[in-house]
């Protein structure tokens, strides 16, 4: 290799190991001086502080509220509540005991008064007192607190079933049933006292019952009466004849033609006498009595009853511009109306029925 070469790579690592070496002089040039030595410490002085006693001044203490002349109300000597005065108190037990004189639903009221020992004490007026509202409200809630005496009356109506009576009628065709009489059954009542303390039942007196109504039997008549042939028309004095009609006068209401008597008619009975007239002819009350019915009935148009006595009532039948009116007592002969016109146009028919305790029987058994 040429001399020359070899030198000069020689220079330039020397100068390069100088450069290195200069670089790390400097570094350890540039770091901090570290002391090795032993280490001292020093005490900070403390600072003091003088702590002197106060004494602390209490807050003002707050008078209670007081309130006068309320008293206490004692019942059975036991504390119940505090009222405003004593004037208030009376008021409201009076109120109290006047809402408390009342009887359930079905009794009747007959007394209230205090079940208990009541006095009125001065109150402790710290204690605040209820209003007469408040004091009623609780005692309303707890009526024990001042227990009320209340005696009421119960009833209890029974009613029985009445008895039913059958006898036979040989006036009535057979198979027809009549009731002449509308039966009621008895009735009695039963009465007694009852006591309740505080709204609760305590007791009841001796129960005391009597009849207050008294029973009837229904009265039922069935009919007995035929004949072999209940065809055609019938006989002038068919059927039977009842009881006596004593010193009673009776005739016929209204002159005309006799159509058809009582009885049997074309199978169907006919309970009285049918008459035919012209419309408008006069109509007369067949004997004295009291006029016992004067309405609208039905087929019979209007219809006059008279009541003779003795279970003897005559019925007019189809009248019109009726001259009389209800409890009026007419006589023999006098104006009941006239004969109405025949709703279907046909010739006009009076019928007339003799009513014998509630049965109907041939009139001319009975006519004059």
């Amino acid at each position: 290799m040429d001399k020359k070469l070899l030198n000069r790579i020689f220079l330039l690592a020397a100068a390069g190991i100088l450069l290195v070496l200069g670089s790390i002089g400097a570094l350890r040039a540039a770091r901090p001086v570290v002391d090795t030595g032993p280490v001292t410490m020093e005490q900070a002085e403390i600072d003091t502080f003088n702590v002197e006693a106060v004494e602390l001044t209490p807050a003002p203490t707050l008078e209670p509220l007081k309130y006068a002349n309320t008293v206490t109300l004692l019942v059975d000597r036991v504390p119940v509540m505090t009222l405003e005065n004593e004037l208030a108190a009376k008021q409201m037990l009076w109120e109290y005991l006047s809402s408390s004189a009342t009887a359930p639903e079905g009794e009747q009221f007959i007394s209230a008064k205090f079940d208990c020992e009541m006095i009125l004490t001065p109150g402790d007026p710290v204690v605040k007192p209820l209003s007469a509202g408040e004091a009623l409200t609780m005692l309303s809630q707890n009526p024990a607190l001042v227990p009320i005496q209340v005696v009421t009356l119960r009833t209890e109506t029974v009613q029985a079933s009445p008895e039913v009576s059958e006898t036979t009628e040989p006036a009535l065709p057979k198979g027809a049933r009549i009731i002449t009489q509308l039966g009621t059954g008895g009735v009695t009542q039963t009465s007694y006292q009852a006591i309740y303390r505080a709204g609760v039942l305590l007791e009841t007196g001796a129960p005391d019952t009597r009849s207050i109504g008294t029973a009837r039997a229904t009265i039922v008549r069935i009919g007995t009466y035929t004949k072999a042939n209940t065809s055609g028309t019938p006989d002038r004095l068919e059927g039977v004849e009842g009881k006596s009609k004593g010193d009673l006068r009776l005739g016929y209401p209204m002159r005309g033609q006799v159509t058809q008597h009582f009885g049997y008619v074309n199978g169907k009975m006919n309970y009285g006498l049918n008459i035919s007239n012209s419309a408008g002819a006069k109509v007369v009350a067949p004997g004295e009595g009291i006029v016992v019915f004067c309405a609208e009935r039905g087929a019979y148009g209007f219809v006059v009853d008279i009541d003779h006595g003795n279970g003897f009532v005559s019925r007019l039948t189809h009248l019109a511009d009726v001259q009389v009116e209800l409890n009026q007592r007419v006589f023999i002969g006098d104006a009941v109306g006239v004969l109405a016109e025949d709703a279907d146009g046909g010739k006009p028919v009076m019928h007339y029925e003799l009513i014998i305790d509630g049965i109907p029987y041939n009139p001319l058994f009975y006519i004059d």
